[in-house]
């Protein structure tokens, strides 16, 4: 028998890739305490739960979720892992210093790694593959657009190891599109199938003693 496509927003590519969605967890009985409790099982939360485990082993920890660990965007984003911002630099100077948000992309940057790291020694396998970012200009404009982000970003302490410019010759190495002025290289990313990493964060989790809960509702 065929089977009933699934609507858009039913199902993420990356849960088809891997035969389907997760059963929910059970649901909390009844009364219950905890040191910490975190509301959601998406990246954020379990993240979260896990750096507190591995900073004091002795924490009761409790996440809350509604559905599934990685219903949300943990589930459905665009598959890379990249230390960059989400604004730009000098929006977050309201709230710091120069030094501030340099060191924050430094931390950023690192974050790749750590990622990595952490999936190595927890056994997940998430398709993980490092790589590099290419944002490519195919007229002047553009090209002079990426030659100012590049110079921007290397103003906040972003290396040539991280970012930098690159010819048409070499670009056109990489990925061949037609018109091909030059590209913003950016490295020390890596590509990761997010639903992969997602249920394996949340098995590491249980393993060091946390708490999920599904069918919570606020």
């Amino acid at each position: 028998m065929p089977q009933t496509p699934a609507r858009n927003g039913d199902i993420s590519f990356w849960y088809a890739d891997i035969g389907g969605l997760p059963a929910p967890r059970p649901p909390l009985e009844g009364d219950r305490t905890a040191d910490v409790c975190i509301v959601g099982a998406g990246y954020t939360g379990l993240w979260t739960a896990w750096y507190l485990k591995q900073a004091d082993p002795s924490l009761d920890v409790l996440v809350l979720e509604r559905e599934f660990a990685g219903f949300g965007a943990s589930g459905r984003n665009g598959g890379w892992l990249t230390g960059g911002f989400a604004w730009n630099h000098e929006s977050y100077l309201s709230h710091g210093s120069p030094e501030g948000v340099r060191a924050m992309v430094t931390a950023l940057g690192g974050t790749v790694d750590e990622v990595i790291r952490v999936a190595e020694a927890e056994g997940i396998d998430a398709d993980i593959r490092r790589t590099d970012e290419l944002m490519v200009a195919t007229n002047p404009a553009q090209l002079e657009r990426v030659a100012a982000e590049v110079a921007h970003r290397q103003s906040w302490g972003e290396g040539p190891e991280r970012i930098r410019m690159i010819g048409a010759e070499e670009s056109l190495t990489r990925v061949r599109i037609p018109g091909t002025m030059g590209a913003l290289l950016v490295g020390g990313v890596a590509r990761v199938q997010p639903a992969k990493l997602v249920q394996g964060l949340a098995r590491a989790v249980e393993r060091a003693g946390v708490r999920i809960a599904g069918g919570h509702r606020g």
